[in-house]
């Protein structure tokens, strides 16, 4: 019982962290779940939860919540169990523990990442923002993938496994900092499947990871026009096309995988330079475009799922992008828009915890938490 309690005291502690860092969202609320809330009886006591400050049990259930509302951030915790489906009808922020949290150190104090299989930006949801979730495969040829709907939606330092999809005729969508796996052969960001799609305005992809083709074309519809598609890093299938697309900024990306190809702004390479290519005759005659012949000198050696897209600080290939610092996802002026390991949001982490276990009269338990910030 101590023990638990313990953890229900660590909790509010981080929820407290949570509000005074979250200081733009009016209210931060959690969501686990193993949490017992029904919405009816019971609100999560089993967590730390109460009448008036529920334990969310789903996501759903926090969008349901009437005291939910726009601006307000939803905390998703860590959970050994698949987050069930969500669809979004408040402007809110959802933030999640990230990924790879048994590979990196010092990024959480447990391994419990927070699994979604399908999340849908719907009407009422415009200018959300989801951060750190794990967008998996449970199953279901829809899942693995984030719906936007709606105009103005961020998607920031998540994993996903298959895409994201776009409704038509939208504008603003930012994705940043994201790591796209390559367990399902799919493009990183898909139309809605209709021959009417006009596919969206504004939008950025920025600092990701992608082990997948960015090909935003179709025969039923043209070409789609990324706003900026820098400081990326692309390692999709090899010997093919993975970039297809017209962009007013493709800067300081690093086309990994062998033998890949690109055809921006229809083969113009108009607005393309400072980029790092496997293949000589790739962006060929643009500004400070760089071959490297083996990539294995560019990157570390070994690492985790993400680490290893790190360049290594000495190799003669780690050469500046426009701005002055690195290409690739690790690079970028403003530091917290550089790929962060983990996907770990702007949020503090708590990644140990420890206690003797023995309480002694006048001085209690001694308990040491180790935490970091993050940009």
């Amino acid at each position: 019982m101590k023990t638990k309690q313990l953890f229900l005291d660590i909790a509010v502690v981080f929820t407290a962290f949570l509000f005074s860092t979250l200081a733009n969202s009016q209210t931060t609320w959690r969501v686990n779940n193993q949490s017992n809330y029904d919405g009816a009886t019971l609100f999560g006591e089993n967590y730390g939860g109460t009448p008036s400050f529920p334990v969310f049990s789903e996501i759903d259930d926090a969008i349901a919540y009437p005291n939910v509302i726009d601006g307000d951030t939803l905390h998703i915790e860590g959970s050994t169990l698949v987050y069930e489906d969500a669809t979004i009808t408040k402007q809110l922020v959802i933030i999640g523990p990230g990924y790879f949290l048994a590979q990196n150190e010092n990024v959480s104090n447990n391994t419990y990442d927070a699994k979604l299989s399908r999340i849908n930006f719907n009407s009422g949801s415009e200018f959300s923002q989801i951060i750190g979730m794990n967008i998996i495969n449970d199953g279901l040829t829809t899942h693995g993938t984030i719906y936007i709907n709606v105009n103005e939606v961020t998607v920031k330092r998540c994993r996903i496994e298959r895409d994201i999809q776009f409704a038509t005729q939208l504008s603003g969508a930012y994705i940043l900092q994201n790591f796209f796996s390559n367990i399902y052969n799919t493009n990183a960001i898909v139309s809605n499947g209709l021959t009417t799609f006009i596919p969206p305005q504004d939008v950025i992809f920025n600092n990701n990871i992608c082990q997948k083709r960015l090909v935003w074309s179709n025969s039923s519809w043209g070409t789609g026009t990324l706003l900026e598609c820098n400081n990326n890093i692309f390692d999709g299938p090899e010997n093919e096309l993975n970039l297809e697309f017209n962009t007013g900024s493709f800067q300081n990306n690093i086309l990994k995988a062998p033998g890949i190809t690109a055809n921006i702004n229809s083969g113009t390479n108009n607005n393309v330079q400072y980029n790092t290519v496997s293949l000589s005759s790739v962006f060929t005659g643009t500004t400070e475009n760089l071959w490297v012949p083996s990539m294995a000198t560019l990157f570390v050696a070994d690492g985790t799922a993400d680490g290893i897209y790190q360049l290594q600080s000495g190799s003669t290939f780690n050469v500046v992008g426009s701005d002055g610092t690195e290409r690739g996802a690790f690079g970028g002026i403003v530091p917290g828009n550089r790929y962060n390991l983990s996907g770990l949001g702007a949020i503090p982490v708590v990644y140990e915890v420890t206690t003797t276990g023995v309480s002694e009269a006048g001085t209690g338990l001694p308990v040491t938490i180790k935490a970091r910030t993050n940009n």
